[in-house]
């Protein structure tokens, strides 16, 4: 049964379909979440410790890093998190040990990048479908690109696009999206190169996407205290934009922000800055409003 989870200040909210929900870790401050295999998810909690929610919903400690985080990954039982602070990543061994990884430092053009409003920080971390690439969304300090595990790391994006959020598709492992100032940022290559999609757009300005089977959704507000947003749509491998709408309204309350757009099989879930939980029925389609009144939340996950 599809789930919705919410992280919130206060515990994990997950939802059923038809909006019941229940607290998971009570009390508990939650940063971010991930997607592990099988239907397993990764919470960063207490703002340094990582969690583990099994299939049967039971959740347990995998490690402690000592550094304050905002984004987690998971490749084949390996566990990258990055730094909420500074621009840092870690990587979790399966059984525990916790290593920074210093290469990202060493990147090309380090010295460009700079705090935006938030500290300089790693906003989102994503892997490729067959897990030979991981991207990081640097806030500002474009995405890094790494193909040896996060040993060594290569700059892709130009710094100034303002990069908010990076997303892999499921199975088509060339396949990368960015949410960015400039627009909806769409890689075939694992993220070499970049095309910009923004025709059509009133405003420009992204925080978040989600990329589901055919299509990528990604939203777009005129900054990060806008008091109103929408939702659009490309279609993977055309050229034009469209709106999203199928039950939604035409415009949404306050901002759709970086980890408010959560993409599962077959569908999708938005958080508005409203507190409104939206869930679609099919693709980004036959939306309906499952929840409202919904604390400040660091990101959505779908299982």
């Amino acid at each position: 049964m599809c789930k919705v989870l919410a992280a919130t200040h206060s515990g994990v909210q997950s939802f059923s379909t038809a909006g019941e929900v229940k607290i998971e870790l009570a009390g508990r401050p939650i940063a971010a979440l991930a997607n592990e295999v099988a239907g397993a998810c990764l919470a960063v909690v207490d703002e340094r410790d990582i969690w583990r929610r099994d299939l049967s919903g039971s959740w347990t400690k995998v490690a402690e890093t000592g550094m304050s985080l905002q984004s987690i990954l998971s490749i084949e039982g390996t566990i990258f998190a990055g730094g909420m602070d500074e621009a840092a990543i870690l990587r979790i061994s399966a059984n525990g040990v916790v290593e920074r990884l210093v290469g990202l430092d060493d990147i090309l053009g380090r010295e460009q990048w700079f705090a935006g409003g938030p500290p300089l920080g790693v906003r989102g971390l994503a892997a490729t479908a067959d897990g030979m690439a991981i991207l990081a969304a640097i806030h500002v300090g474009g995405i890094p690109l790494s193909t040896d595990r996060g040993q060594s790391w290569s700059p892709t994006i130009p710094i100034h696009f303002d990069v908010h959020e990076v997303r892999a598709h499921p199975s088509k492992p060339g396949l990368v999206a960015a949410a960015a100032a400039v627009g909806l940022c769409v890689s075939q290559n694992k993220g070499v190169t970049w095309q910009v999609f923004s025709e059509g757009l009133a405003i420009a300005n992204s925080l978040a996407a989600a990329v589901l089977d055919d299509e990528v959704l990604f939203s777009i507000q005129d900054g990060p205290f806008a008091k109103r947003s929408q939702i659009w749509r490309w279609k993977i491998g055309g050229e034009v934009l469209q709106q999203v709408r199928e039950g939604l309204p035409e415009w949404l309350e306050g901002k759709v922000d970086t980890n408010w757009i959560a993409a599962g099989p077959g569908r999708a879930s938005i958080l508005d800055g409203g507190g409104n939980l939206w869930l679609s029925l099919s693709g980004s389609t036959r939306w309906r409003r499952i929840a409202t009144g919904l604390p400040y939340s660091p990101g959505l996950l779908m299982l």
